[in-house]
């Protein structure tokens, strides 16, 4: 009897970590499958950032969901990660650049495609800056000050799910 007591408060322990386990998102976040692309493990960017195959050196797909724990990027995975090793390289804004530009202290949150970035080592390819919303607090979004939110995606990607090109 012990043992399966036991057993059973170790399951219900397990069950309720994973369960803890949640994205923190905008509402406004789509609710497509996206991946998001990463460019040389930090550049956050689309598909348009690559103009032919030629220029792609190494393409990996992540595969197993991460944990927050184990990997800064866990935030952006709910949909997946498809990173690229380009043999170009491509403009970038750093966040502290994004957020001084519009005026907001330099650590602010920012968002892409409605996903908290969790990491301040991302950048933002500026060729795949769709859209840029400087979003204030309300009752809907439960922000604590400005954020920014960047659009990687079309407004139809967003509302008709994305292209199979990558």
């Amino acid at each position: 009897m012990k043992t399966t007591l036991t057993t059973l408060l170790f399951i219900l322990l397990q069950l309720n970590t994973y369960s803890q386990d949640s994205f923190i998102k905008l509402p406004q976040a789509p609710k497509i499958n996206c991946p998001i692309l990463l460019v040389d493990d930090t550049i956050i960017a689309n598909n348009h950032s690559i103009a032919s195959k030629e220029d792609i050196t190494e393409v990996r797909v992540l595969k197993d969901k991460p944990t927050r724990a184990t990997h800064d990027f866990y935030n952006l995975s709910e949909n997946g990660i498809a990173s690229v090793t380009l043999k170009k390289k491509i403009a970038s804004k750093t966040q502290a650049e994004i957020n001084t530009f519009f005026g907001l202290n330099a650590n602010n949150s920012i968002y892409v495609n409605g996903y908290l970035i969790e990491s301040p080592k991302y950048k933002f390819a500026t060729e795949s800056m769709v859209e840029v919303e400087l979003l204030t607090p309300t009752a809907e979004n439960k922000l604590e000050q400005k954020v920014i939110n960047i659009w990687t995606l079309t407004k139809d990607e967003r509302l008709n799910g994305c292209s199979d090109k990558f």
